[in-house]
């Protein structure tokens, strides 16, 4: 057999055996990868980028994304490592239920954190390589919803059939005696671009040059991903966008489009951030000696008295606080107003706590503590519990956000709040914002009644903006007090308006 005989046998039988291969192999496919891979390698800081081409021999990360699946045959306990069953329905990650050990490995979220501990501290440099080669695929697994999505194997026994663009799609396009989550994870791709370094340069194009993710980033981890990727599987797997025959469509591909850009991008730039905090100087310190915390020698006691601390607060907000609000709301309204004239359907997200109503009243009655309970009697030294302060629907306006949301509804833009206040809330929550002057309102999202998350926030902030998002609203901006309220994508700016008194994760 000649060379080139024998080169395009290899190439078929390579074809075939990955043909054979069982669906659940792979999370995206080498496309999928290679585009979350090479996003981050864009953007790799100088000692990061040095680090991985020592470690890769100058290789791309593009080049070994899909390493991790090439191995997963041969490595019996990482078959549970690629994904985290959440079941539909469940909006909370809980270690326990979903990242039980078991001798196929527990889950992609203690796994991503483990092979990136390795990547700081691994004792070798094979190890090292081996765990930089881990983390980028992980980071990429899972930010494939249906990697977070635990009903019917992650969709694969959800089978599809139908039509993208005119075309059955039979084989690479996964929908010919396909199922939903080989869909995803190769075929939505194939069908926009034939090449997935031209998917990279149409998000750099469109998603990346627009949106500022790095602040969206945020200090989120793995566990608020897989949340958030669980969110947004909700989304694209229901009854309402996918009938129970499974049929698919170019209906189905323009609604769920948003949001494959999205998560591919949003993956890119998470793994250049966790990339650029493994390949920092002190990113595997020594273990620091054990020492009592109120030693000034050392260094370790707290220069600020908390007395003084809350005298600070009081006087920034009897000061630069409602000022630093205007320049926040100043500038969202700013490219708000001029980008409303640019698309078909603009929105606005805002979070109501101390980004829309002012809690002052209570946090000052309460000494700048978080207490649950009281009835917020008006007697010197009582306590005023979160909901009976809530229940009184009497916080007034942030005036700076006021004057931004009358300003976007006047040029047409619809407007959301966000909020991480329960559902059981929504009728003295609505009322308190019309009250204050809020009215007209697209839609106020609050959290489900029974979730008790310890994660961020964030998660659940973001899964519903991809919400708004498939609605066909372009999300022009999202501004809150919190970090959590702008992580994890799905908005084009991202504005955060100053408190100091108390931080959301």
């Amino acid at each position: 057999m000649s060379a080139p005989h024998l080169i395009l046998f290899r190439r078929l039988g390579a074809i075939a055996a990955l043909a054979l291969m069982p669906t659940w192999c792979h999370a995206w496919g080498q496309e999928g990868h290679s585009i979350v891979a090479e996003i981050a390698q864009r953007r790799l800081t100088p000692a990061a980028a040095a680090g991985v081409a020592k470690l890769q021999s100058g290789a791309s990360l593009a080049s070994v994304a899909s390493w991790a699946d090439d191995v997963r045959g041969e490595r019996k306990s990482d078959f549970n490592l690629h994904f985290v069953d959440i079941p539909r329905g469940v909006h909370d990650y809980d270690e326990k239920a979903h990242c039980a050990p078991t001798e196929k490995g527990d889950c992609i979220v203690n796994a991503l954190r483990r092979a990136q501990q390795n990547l700081r501290c691994g004792p070798t440099e094979e190890a090292r390589r081996e765990a930089l080669r881990y983390v980028v695929h992980f980071v990429g697994d899972l930010h494939q919803p249906l990697h977070a999505t635990g009903d019917l194997e992650g969709g694969n026994g959800f089978k599809v059939h139908g039509s993208l663009h005119g075309q059955t799609c039979k084989g690479a396009c996964a929908l010919e005696s396909g199922n939903l989550h080989s869909l995803w994870d190769s075929g939505l791709i194939r069908r926009t671009v034939w090449d997935w370094g031209a998917y990279v340069d149409r998000l750099e194009k469109t998603l990346l040059a627009t949106q500022d993710f790095d602040l969206k980033s945020g200090a989120d981890q793995p566990a608020d991903w897989a949340i958030q990727s669980h969110a947004v599987g909700e989304l694209i797997w229901n009854d309402q966008l996918i009938p129970a025959d499974g049929s698919i469509d170019d209906a189905y591909y323009a609604a769920v489009l948003p949001v494959l850009d999205q998560q591919l991008a949003l993956g890119g730039v998470r793994l250049a951030r966790l990339l650029n905090e493994s390949f920092a100087p002190g990113a595997c310190p020594a273990p620091a000696a054990t020492t009592h915390w109120l030693h000034a020698e050392k260094g370790l006691q707290p220069t600020t008295n908390l007395g003084e601390l809350k005298a600070q607060f009081k006087a920034y907000h009897e000061g630069g606080y409602a000022r630093d609000q205007a320049e926040a709301a100043d500038a969202a309204s700013a490219y708000v107003l001029a980008r409303a004239k640019q698309v078909a359907k603009p929105a606005l997200v805002l979070d109501i706590d101390e980004t829309s109503l002012d809690n002052w009243a209570q946090m000052a009655q309460n000494d700048f503590g978080y207490i649950v309970n009281g009835d917020c009697a008006a007697a010197p030294g009582t306590a005023c519990g979160a909901l009976a302060w809530d229940a009184q629907g009497r916080a007034p306006a942030v005036a700076a956000t006021l004057k931004l949301y009358k300003a976007a509804r006047s040029a047409g833009v619809a407007v959301f709040f966000i909020t991480g206040r329960k559902e059981a809330e929504r009728a003295v929550t609505e009322a308190n914002l019309r009250s204050a002057g809020y009215d007209g309102w697209a839609g106020v999202v609050l959290r489900p009644d029974g979730t008790h998350s310890a994660f961020s926030a964030a998660s659940f902030k973001a899964g519903e903006r991809a919400r708004i998002v498939m609605q066909g609203y372009q999300v022009l901006a999202t501004m809150g007090d919190q970090p959590s309220d702008l992580a994890g994508g799905y908005a084009e700016k991202a504005f955060l308006l100053p408190n100091p008194f108390y931080r959301i994760p």
